[in-house]
């Protein structure tokens, strides 16, 4: 018997509080997307074996899920599963790559021994979400999301995995260009943290300034499938949030290609365009597979001498991970499940 999992990366595309004046801070706005996907692969085994791609940090979320959950797993001899990733997401790239193999890794461990866990409680183990809810939505829900934020203080809600309290399917004519130029990993880990704990906390109308055009343009624009508005929100709201993180990534976007790509392909006839996280993965806002294609070639040929980059085109990803149990038959597979998670 295996179980697979399979998921895949995200757009993180600001956040809403970075100031924290009313007791949260953070509040994210994303989206999933289809690819790159994420996929891994759990089996019974007589100790704990990784193989594959990102086998370190795999091996280290199975072990931290262990240390939790042992006492339920029914075994004297822990930790005991054998892991594999097939397919894996960029690391610090932007998309989101830790959050889906932790969630994958916890998940799929937490289906092979029978174990009735939320995806809330795994995040927790797997120490997710500490400033974004964006990627755990992503992996529960898929489709266009925002949290909010995280509760400041030492009370009891402070150490909850941030709430999401929008969620709408994106349409699937919009698409997106991704550019990932082969500079500076962005940040992770440490890293991020002591660039969290440096970043002076911007203005009040600044973050009113993001409130306000989430409210009245992104959101409404989105609900009536009205990309050229939504686009120029967007847009605007990765300018602004970047604004507010020049001080610890030296400018606006994590290097100067990432800047150029995103000027590019608002030139190139993008409805918008920004950068991921702390990228370097950039993305560009279009309608149809004719523009996203023009759009992709536009960027190879803007990058051609200067930069090593990978371009793709991916829509919106409106459903959560799926998982199956794979029940091996000399040479045959047989699926008993193949559905999204829902929990």
């Amino acid at each position: 018997m295996r179980v697979r999992i399979e998921s895949a990366g995200r757009l993180h595309l600001g956040f809403v509080d970075l100031h924290g004046g009313l007791g949260r801070r953070f509040g994210s706005i994303g989206v999933a997307l289809n690819e790159p996907l994420l996929v891994l692969e759990a089996a019974p085994h007589d100790r704990l074996w990784v193989e594959g791609l990102e086998r370190e940090r795999t091996a280290a979320f199975a072990r931290r899920f262990f240390e939790r959950y042992a006492p339920y797993c029914g075994r004297d001899s822990w930790p005991c599963a054998r892991l594999r990733v097939l397919k894996a997401i960029p690391r610090h790239m932007g998309l989101g790559s830790g959050t889906q193999l932790a969630l994958a890794t916890g998940v799929a461990l937490a289906r092979l021994y029978a174990l009735d866990i939320s995806i809330a409680d795994i995040a927790e183990t797997m120490e997710r979400g500490q400033r974004s809810g964006i990627g755990i939505g992503a992996f529960q829900n898929g489709g266009f999301m925002v949290d909010g934020g995280r509760a400041m203080g030492n009370g009891h809600r402070s150490g909850r995995v941030p709430p999401l309290i929008f969620r709408q399917p994106f349409p699937e004519k919009w698409l997106f260009v991704v550019a990932i130029p082969q500079v500076r990993a962005g940040l992770s880990a440490g890293a991020e943290l002591s660039a969290f704990r440096e970043l002076a906390p911007p203005s009040s109308d600044a973050v009113l300034r993001i409130s306000r055009i989430l409210l009245m343009k992104m959101l409404p624009s989105l609900v009536e499938e009205e990309i050229e508005p939504f686009g120029e929100a967007m847009t605007e709201i990765d300018r602004l949030v970047g604004d507010a993180f020049c001080s610890v990534q030296g400018g606006c976007y994590a290097s100067a290609i990432c800047g150029h790509l995103v000027d590019h392909m608002l030139e190139q006839g993008a409805y918008g365009a920004g950068q991921s996280s702390w990228g370097p993965a950039v993305y560009g806002l279009v309608s149809g597979k004719e523009q996203a294609r023009s759009l992709a070639q536009a960027v190879h040929r803007f990058v051609a001498g200067k930069c090593e980059t990978t371009v793709f085109y991916t829509s919106a990803r409106n459903e959560g991970f799926r998982i199956s149990t794979i029940i091996d038959q000399g040479c045959a597979e047989s699926l008993t499940d193949c559905s999204p998670g829902q929990r």
